[in-house]
């Protein structure tokens, strides 16, 4: 019923001024538009040119995403300096300017995601393709006013092919290494003057670039690990029954099937049970290989329905934008990461949001833009997890038979746990921006949020030590986020500009209930003060902006993982720090040298600690106890051990002191086609990967003790290389693109942690690619 009410809210808002409002003949853009010195973005839900808005902003346009070999959305960090997609198990995280998630699970980013105005709750929508988007518009710092909950670090803006007034289409085809086929492409136009249509698809498959452990030979490689599946389907009815009313109806398909980051097997800090345990001497020996009973798996299937009604009232524009999502997921792993026929784990989850937006932006008034709106989001997931884990309990005298693995009716489930999760959120806000002259312009803003959680599961077990009765939970979240700022425009196009904000991230329970007896209790919502002076000017053929940041940031929400002993299961507690301090300086500049020649680079310096008496129940090493692997550095082969650790004045998660990108393309004009020559360089300096902890206290009183509080998974400085040569022919209808990411062939770590039970794992990032991508192209967009 509250659902239903909420929807009729935003038809009402909607049509009601349509039926006698003034008829105006322009209609106001939505998608940011990319010109050689204009561009138009959409970062304070209006039209306007991003030397205007005061705060940093990066927008990617579609031939830049092409040319640098940006293929997903975690690769948008070659291009945005200050950002860094990480890897959390089967979960993309998200950084910008330190201001990250490590929190694993049903649980939502802190760097905001929209998609066509939707905002995308599920991590694994940022392991998407970018197969038919448009643009991409990065804002950095909290967000809290204008876009709410969870946008504490920044918002991801995306938007997707649309229909115009004249018909386009593109389809290709590429194969790269690791036998990675993909094809895709779109279509879109009028059908009359009143509707048009746009439909998009794309298919992938390939193979991992992970190298497989031998299940014969100890210490080779035989094969590939997991690789990547992945379908998509989008399809956008617009019609326009008069010239000042749009409706668009859409309707997105996802496949996805991606499990390069559940590899958990260990090559750090090993136990000795692999040398006593059947198939243990066959592991996986060194970063980049893995080992597995089962085919690895992070499938999951998702439906989304929108629905976007936008009206020029005489005015400003009101929208109404209403969303469904049905999302369905299923994970399973070894989390021993080896052949040893010990346990398996699986999981399912299946979510249902519905979400609600009303906006009216008035700019009718002279010299004043007053933007009025309110929000509604409820999201149920159900968790289910049939076996966590499946255990072999006659390991002990199985024989190992490289041939034939064991089949899991060999295993033994050894609880199941249910967990129900419902979220009911709405806000209301309020933006004004108002020019007290015709170079002085001033904002302020406010949103007041409110959310009602509740949680309830139990976890019936075959062993009663595990038995976890049910239980239920509940609580209710509540903030107010200003936003204010001021900006002069010193010379057009040119501005100076300071601003706060604030941003909130919602309380979250841990996704398990407690053992009995104990409160389920969940973690306290985080926030960010942030304080931001920048520069900007577009001038012709030339960009430049610098901005200086400060953020005060309380109760950031922090995961600590224990294990279950015997089991290796990992439990997830969810707990906050205290504070941290970030603060950082950040510019970019782009630049047409000559006709052809477009340069564009940007840099970082950042500073992200955390604060005072922030403990965190972790793992240590203990040099009493020595591991089975071999390593350079002995503190990597001392056995992991669970301890809690005091992380103050530490580098925060995915907070690399300096990060940089230089990029270029060039074009040898051959008619409407030619040769275009590019490459963008990605530069990061060495930061944690995931998990904070540092090697330890039962370090001190020995010879390693100066490297006792050193943070122990951190990953060494790397350069990205991308480049590519497409040919187009004259009549700008057929391309060929020859393409190598990662040219200098860097090894990374996507995911850096470590348990008691097994030892330290790592999956690897994306080794050298290269292929070839042939394309077809007709119409402008």
């Amino acid at each position: 019923m509250t659902v239903r009410r909420a929807a009729l809210l935003g038809v009402t808002a909607l049509t009601a001024p349509f039926l006698e409002a003034p008829a105006l003949a322009q209609e106001a853009q939505n998608a940011p538009a990319v010109d050689r010195d204009v561009i138009i973005v959409t970062a304070q839900r209006r039209a306007e040119a991003l030397e205007d808005v005061p705060m940093t902003v990066t927008v990617v346009n579609q031939e830049t995403l092409a040319a640098s070999g940006i293929i997903s959305v975690r690769d948008l960090q070659n291009v945005t300096t200050g950002v860094q997609l990480g890897q959390g198990g089967g979960f993309a995280q998200p950084a910008v300017r330190g201001v990250t998630t490590i929190i694993n699970g049903t649980f939502e980013n802190n760097v905001t995601l929209y998609v066509d105005d939707l905002y995308q709750p599920i991590a694994q929508a940022l392991n998407v393709d970018l197969v038919d988007v448009q643009s991409v518009q990065v804002l950095k710092g909290p967000q809290g006013t204008l876009y709410g909950r969870n946008a504490t670090g920044g918002v991801i803006l995306m938007e997707t092919i649309s229909p115009t007034q004249s018909w386009a289409a593109k389809a290709e085809a590429t194969y790269a290494r690791f036998d990675d086929k993909r094809i895709g492409g779109y279509v879109a136009g009028p059908i009359n003057d009143m509707i048009g249509i746009s439909v998009s698809g794309y298919h992938r498959r390939s193979d991992g670039y992970h190298k497989l452990a031998s299940r014969s030979v100890p210490g080779e490689t035989d094969g590939r690990g997991p690789g990547l599946e992945q379908d998509t389907v989008r399809a956008k009815i617009v019609i326009t029954p008069s010239h000042n009313f749009k409706v668009t109806l859409g309707y997105n398909y996802m496949h996805l099937d991606d499990p390069r980051g559940l590899i958990f097997s260990p090559y750090e800090n090993v136990v000795p049970t692999y040398n006593v345990l059947p198939g243990g001497e066959y592991r996986a020996t060194k970063f980049g290989t893995v080992a597995y009973d089962f085919e690895i798996s992070n499938d999951s299937e998702t439906h989304e329905g929108l629905l976007k009604m936008e009206l020029d009232t005489g005015l400003g524009k009101l929208r109404s934008i209403s969303g469904y999502t049905q999302f369905k997921g299923y994970t399973e792993f070894d989390f021993d990461g080896s052949y040893v026929p010990n346990s398996w784990s699986t999981s399912r989850q299946r979510w249902r949001i519905f979400q609600q937006a009303v906006d009216y932006t008035i700019d009718a008034v002279d010299r004043l833009t007053l933007a009025l709106g309110g929000t509604y989001y409820k999201q149920k997931v159900k968790f289910i997890d049939p076996s966590i884990p499946y255990a072999n309990f006659g390991i002990g005298s199985t024989v190992y038979d490289p041939d034939n693995p064991l089949p899991l009716s060999a295993y033994t489930g050894l609880w199941t746990t249910f967990y129900d999760e419902e979220k009911e959120a709405w806000a209301l806000y309020a933006d004004a921006t108002y020019k007290l002259t015709d170079r002085l312009t001033i904002n302020v803003g406010g949103r007041y949020s409110e959310e009602d959680q509740s949680v309830s599961g139990e976890q019936p077990s075959i062993l009663s030590v595990f038995d976890l009765p049910y239980a239920s939970a509940s609580a209710n979240f509540s903030k107010f986020t200003p936003r204010a700022s001021i900006r002069y425009e010193i010379m057009p196009q040119t501005n100076i500009y300071a601003s706060y904000s604030k941003g909130f991230r919602s309380g979250a329970f841990n996704n398990r209930q407690p053992s009995p007896g104990t409160p389920w209790l969940p973690a306290d919502q985080e926030t960010i003060d942030a304080y931001e002076v920048g520069f900007k000017t577009a001038q012709n053929r030339f960009r430049f902006e610098v901005a200086g940041f400060y953020y005060d940031y309380k109760n950031l929400q922090v995961s600590s993982t224990t294990t279950i002993p015997g089991t290796g299961t990992p439990i997830v507690t969810i707990t906050n720090a205290p504070s941290a301090e970030v603060y950082g300086i950040e510019g970019s500049f782009d630049v047409e040298v000559l006709e052809n020649l477009h340069l564009r680079a940007g840099a970082t310096w950042l500073h992200a600690r955390y604060g005072d008496d922030f403990t965190f129940s972790t793992v240590g090493v203990d040099p009493t106890q020595v591991g089975i692997n071999s390593s350079s550095d002995p503190l990597k082969t001392f056995l992991n051990v669970s301890q809690v650790q005091d992380l103050s004045g530490q580098q925060m998660s995915r907070a690399p002191d300096f990060t940089a990108n230089v990029g270029m393309d060039y074009l040898i004009p051959v008619g409407d086609g030619g040769f275009r020559f590019a490459a963008n360089l990605k530069y990061t300096d060495s930061y944690v990967v995931t998990n904070p902890s540092v090697w330890g206290p039962l370090l001190i009183g020995t010879e390693y003790e100066d490297r006792a509080n050193e943070q122990r998974f951190r990953q060494g400085d790397y350069v990205l290389l991308n480049t590519s040569v497409t040919w187009t022919d004259p009549s700008d209808s057929y391309y060929l693109r020859a393409w190598v990411n990662n040219l200098t062939d860097s090894r990374y770590r996507l995911h850096y942690n470590g348990t008691g039970s097994w030892g330290t794992y790592a999956p690897m990032g994306e080794p050298r690619t290269y292929g070839l991508t042939v394309g077809v192209k007709f119409g402008e967009r």
